[in-house]
């Protein structure tokens, strides 16, 4: 998913510098620019991760299928339980300096996760906390749940309650607010293939900065569809971005399906088609 979310951001910044006029040259408001569509991206780097370690450790066992070893890679070397009456608290170490999980991105200190002994239940939450972690030399702060579920059709889903405060190295300040849910479509029964994964993303969120004080409102429209087996991840859905400080938006279109490179942003109307 980084590829798409870095190339995103060079894109709309193209746009911030040449599609700021309409052919009868009148002038046309520019919902994101480039450190926008970063500053979101990295929030939802961070949220993703956070979700997939919340989720996949919650369970029973800290090793085979609750485990996800392939996952964590080799930062799943040091993970303590602690079990007081029905409630277990597990800390995930992943040490004072960084290490790589499987989908690239670097993490180092903790994730707390604290939830009951409710293993079998359909519905389970799962409390998360941080002790001095980073997610790619960002700190992170802040503490939600995470709500997970088997639907009706099997596939298991999990709700994010977003409440995360990240300090960039350059010492802006991002907040984001909201929920992210994810339904594991494909894979889920073949723990050890994790190319094989397909998510479907949902939700709404909001996300401020320190920098420039301005809130960005993300909505999915459709269904945000991963695919963990094809380079740029994000091969289908829609999202609406909506900036506060003047209500401009902006929609984003991954495609149709197809494992490409293609993709559209609307603005005002005008659509602008890209390859990452």
């Amino acid at each position: 998913m980084k590829t798409k979310i870095l190339a995103l951001g060079i894109v709309l910044s193209v746009l911030a510098i040449g599609c700021n006029r309409d052919d009868d040259n009148n002038a046309v408001s520019v919902p994101m620019t480039q450190s926008d569509v970063k500053a979101n991206s990295e929030m939802d780097n961070i949220s993703d991760d956070v979700l997939q370690i919340t989720e996949s450790q919650s369970n029973e066992s800290i090793s085979g299928r609750g485990a996800e070893p392939g996952f964590l890679g080799p930062c799943g070397g040091n993970i303590t339980t602690t079990v007081e009456g029905n409630t277990w608290i597990r800390t995930i170490d992943f040490g004072a300096t960084n290490c790589i999980l499987w989908n690239g991105n670097r993490v180092r200190g903790k994730i707390i996760l604290t939830f009951t002994n409710d293993f079998a239940n359909d519905t389970r939450t799962i409390a998360y906390a941080f002790d001095n972690f980073y997610h790619n030399d960002r700190h992170v702060e802040g503490n939600r749940t995470v709500v997970k579920r088997i639907l009706e059709n099997g596939h298991p889903q999990a709700t994010i309650s977003l409440a995360l405060t990240v300090t960039v190295p350059n010492g802006t300040v991002l907040t984001r607010n909201g929920e992210r849910i994810r339904e594991f479509t494909d894979g889920y029964d073949t723990w050890l293939n994790l190319s094989d994964n397909v998510f479907a993303y949902t939700g709404s969120w909001t996300t401020s900065n320190s920098t420039t004080g301005i809130t960005h409102t993300a909505t999915v429209n459709s269904p945000v569809i991963v695919k963990w087996n094809c380079l740029h991840w994000i091969v289908s859905g829609t999202v609406t971005y909506n900036r506060s400080s003047d209500n401009a938006t902006a929609i984003l279109d991954y495609g149709d399906g197809a494992c490409d490179d293609e993709a559209t942003v609307t603005i005002n109307g005008i659509v602008f088609p890209f390859t990452f």
